[in-house]
């Protein structure tokens, strides 16, 4: 609104490097794409070098066939989380590259002295993976404040792959300043404390409703249960010796979550699964059996098959698994007025027809619609007659406001659905009603 972002305070806790990616490239899904694209070759460079190409074969498999990074693939928010996801795979992958090591294979399994570059401590001297490294990690804070999570997982790389140095303090100012050349509005001292505070201090809805359970913090193990729901049975392969900074890693950050924060949503996760899916293609390969093969084969069938029914809203993957889920998966893209096109040329046409038509909504509902023809259900005329009505699933079923329920019985009395927007699989998530 007013053209100087140094004033601006809307929206702080979002770092600023994806808005000025989207203003300076207009093409939004392209960005998106792209980001995703660069996350996936980096990470098959990385695998086929290190574990070979069948390896990395499983991983590209994976990758291109998991629901949730097809979703940030196509997000063209600008919080989309490819952009920090692709920032956060490069600063983890430039760091392993850091402190790789060559080793002779003896005392190694099979499986092992076939992995040609096995990491063990290097030179501490300002190499030129651990700058990238500092500089991919700035460009990830600079892109969401999720990547002060990526401390747990560089730390876990830096203690058990590299040798020490004070020399090493160097990350820090080169991470920083890449930060703050890459989001500008941060050197305004105000902002940066309107930033810390907001991260600190900003973000809960009162109102949510994690797993049906009546509070707005989510329980300890919410984390730990999204992961699972997101990435399936596939987590079993990723518990090997290759992966266990990892595993440590993620563990740590999934608990802080649920217990520290107390929130999470599936879509910050993702900028740790393209190393997960690594980790998991490198397990398959490792065990590969008869019947691991018939097992890893079953599971891509059945994800490809979800890649189909999703299509395209993949933002929506986990709301197969029952009422207590729909609201996890489908609230953001409610909040951010994801599929509500086609609802509102319903509403505009009745409006059209009958320009002086009286339409029902509840005082709290994601339809955003304001003005003289919509009235709120608690300052309702009983005298009048309201022709149609508006509900949509996210405020009628998940969130807790105190007419929720007078008002869906009111339209259970007195209604019927006139037209309603599905969402994958087949669960209606905006409905307008029309007078028995």
């Amino acid at each position: 609104r007013t053209g100087n972002p140094f004033v601006c305070l809307e929206d702080i806790s979002q770092t600023r490097l994806p808005y000025y990616i989207h203003a300076l490239l207009p093409a939004h899904f392209a960005i998106s794409f792209t980001f995703s694209l660069i996350t996936l070759l980096a990470v098959y460079a990385y695998t086929r070098r290190e574990y070979g190409a069948l390896a990395a074969t499983v991983f590209a498999a994976l990758y291109a066939t998991s629901p949730q990074l097809l979703a940030g693939g196509r997000m063209v928010i600008t919080h989309s989380g490819i952009i920090v996801t692709c920032f956060t795979t490069l600063s983890l992958l430039a760091l392993l590259l850091s402190g790789r090591r060559e080793q002779g294979a003896g005392g190694r399994s099979d499986f092992e002295a076939a992995s040609p570059t096995l990491l063990r401590p290097a030179p501490s001297a300002l190499r030129p993976h651990f700058i990238a490294s500092a500089v991919f990690t700035g460009l990830a804070a600079a892109s969401s404040v999720l990547a002060a999570f990526n401390v747990l997982f560089l730390g876990a790389i830096y203690v058990t792959r590299c040798k020490k140095s004070w020399r090493d303090l160097w990350f820090i100012p080169i991470a920083a300043v890449t930060f703050f050349a890459t989001t500008i509005i941060y050197l305004s001292p105000a902002l940066l404390r309107a930033l810390i505070e907001a991260c600190f201090h900003g973000g809960e809805y009162p109102f949510w409703n994690y797993l049906g359970l009546g509070t707005n913090k989510a329980q300890w193990f919410f984390p730990f249960l999204l992961l699972l729901i997101k990435v399936g049975p596939w987590v079993v392969f990723a518990f090997h010796r290759q992966a266990r900074w990892f595993l440590v890693a993620f563990g740590v950050q999934l608990l802080l979550k649920g217990t520290v924060f107390g929130y999470e949503t599936p879509h910050h996760q993702m900028q740790f699964y393209p190393l997960l899916y690594m980790f998991i293609a490198v397990g398959i390969v490792r065990w590969r059996r008869p019947w691991v093969i018939a097992i890893v084969v079953a599971l891509f069938l059945v994800q490809v098959r979800d890649v189909v029914r999703f299509f395209p809203h993949y933002l929506f993957y986990g709301a197969q698994y029952g009422q207590r889920f729909i609201g996890e998966f489908y609230g953001p893209a409610v909040i951010h007025a994801q599929g509500r096109e086609r609802v509102n040329e319903v509403i505009d046409a009745i409006l059209i027809r009958k320009p002086e038509a009286k339409i029902l909504v509840a005082d709290h509902n994601a339809f955003d619609r304001i003005g003289p023809n919509f009235v709120p259900f608690t300052k309702r005329d009983p005298n009048v007659r309201y022709e149609f009505a508006l509900v949509d699933r996210l405020y009628a079923t998940h969130f807790s406001f105190p007419e929720r329920e007078a008002y869906n019985a009111f339209l259970a009395a007195h209604y019927d659905v006139a037209y309603e927007t599905k969402f994958p699989p087949g669960v209606w998530v905006y409905r307008v009603m029309e007078l028995e």
